[in-house]
Formats: C-alpha cells, sequence, structure tokens
C-alpha cells in the first residue's frame, strides 16, 4: 500500500512539475553568428554560434545554447625570451538571459572550453594544453538593429593544464586568468 501511495504522489508531482515549464513567445530570429576577440590567457579571435531555446529555464528566463571556434595566441616569458604560441580554442555552453522576455539584455554564461596552442620557435617548442569547466561570464547583449548585435563581456577562466611537452612547461602559464571580449553579432 505505501508503494502505491508513494508511486501516485510522484506521478502527480511530476505531471504538477511538467506544467510549470513555459513556452517563450513565438522568436522569429533563433540564431546568431557573431565575429569577436577576447584578451585572456590565450587570447581569441572567435567564432560564436547561438540558438535560442523555445522552452524557458525552470526560473522563467530565456536561455540560449553557445558554440565557439577560437584561433589563439599567446605569449610566455621564458628566461628573459618571449616565445608566442597558436593554436585552436572550442567551446561549447549555454547563456541565461537575467530579464525575463528579453534576448538582449543582462546575461550569464557558462562553457566547456578546449585549448591546444603550439609553440614552434627555434629555441623553445612544444604544446600546451588545457580543459576549463568553470569558465563563467557576465555580458551584455545589445541589439543595435533588427540583426545586429554588440555583446561586450567579462568573466574568468579556471583551466585544468594537461602535461606540456618537449620545452612546455606548465609552470609558465596561470590556472585562472580572468577574460575581457567583445563581439558583433548577425542574427537570423
Amino acid at each position: 500500500m505505501k508503494k502505491i501511495v508513494v508511486l501516485a504522489l510522484l506521478i502527480s508531482g511530476f505531471g504538477f512539475a511538467q506544467g510549470k515549464i513555459k513556452k517563450a513567445r513565438v522568436i522569429e530570429q533563433r540564431r546568431t553568428m557573431s565575429i569577436g576577440f577576447s584578451a585572456s590567457e590565450p587570447s581569441a579571435f572567435e567564432l560564436t554560434g547561438e540558438k535560442k531555446h523555445l522552452l524557458k529555464s525552470l526560473f522563467g528566463y530565456n536561455s540560449s545554447n553557445i558554440l565557439k571556434l577560437g584561433y589563439g595566441s599567446t605569449v610566455v616569458n621564458v628566461g628573459g625570451e618571449k616565445y608566442v604560441g597558436t593554436g585552436i580554442l572550442l567551446s561549447s555552453g549555454s547563456r541565461t538571459y537575467l530579464k525575463k522576455e528579453s534576448w538582449n539584455d543582462f546575461y550569464y554564461q557558462n562553457s566547456l572550453e578546449f585549448g591546444y596552442i603550439r609553440f614552434k620557435e627555434q629555441n623553445y617548442t612544444g604544446t600546451y594544453k588545457y580543459i576549463s569547466f568553470f569558465n563563467p561570464e557576465l555580458g551584455f547583449k545589445w541589439q543595435v538593429s533588427k540583426k545586429l548585435s554588440i555583446d561586450p563581456s567579462m568573466g574568468c577562466v579556471w583551466k585544468i593544464e594537461w602535461r606540456g611537452t618537449e620545452d612546455v612547461d606548465n609552470r609558465s602559464f596561470s590556472s585562472l586568468v580572468p577574460r575581457v571580449g567583445i563581439r558583433v553579432g548577425y542574427t537570423f
């Protein structure tokens, strides 16, 4: 008898919870492609795609998925010499807008990021790789026109680093670094 009562309560609770999810208003333009620059370690030129969700978050805020591909560059100072490394950055995450019923205001974003930087100098070669689970960002999306947006942001990156190869020593890099960026986007 206890099992039946508990099962009935769970089923009714689940049905009630499903009724709380609200659909966002009709979205004519659901995707935004942006190009941008972020200053950090490594700094990057980025191509970012954003796809808006039709369903709202648990608390009624609009949210979207983010996918970024970047060309990164970083400078390391070893023994008084500066060496430049370049590579790729790949990031995937979600963005939640902090003003209800809005797609162009303050937002919070977190993503999973992978970075691969290669050094090919004469006296300094090797690879630097990291992954970041904690990559929070606060920003403001300003919709200049129906199709064009400007998106400044700031945050930090906490990197979990793989052992460097060849001359690359991870002690030359910081694990927690600030990040500031700006993007210009086209919505379609």
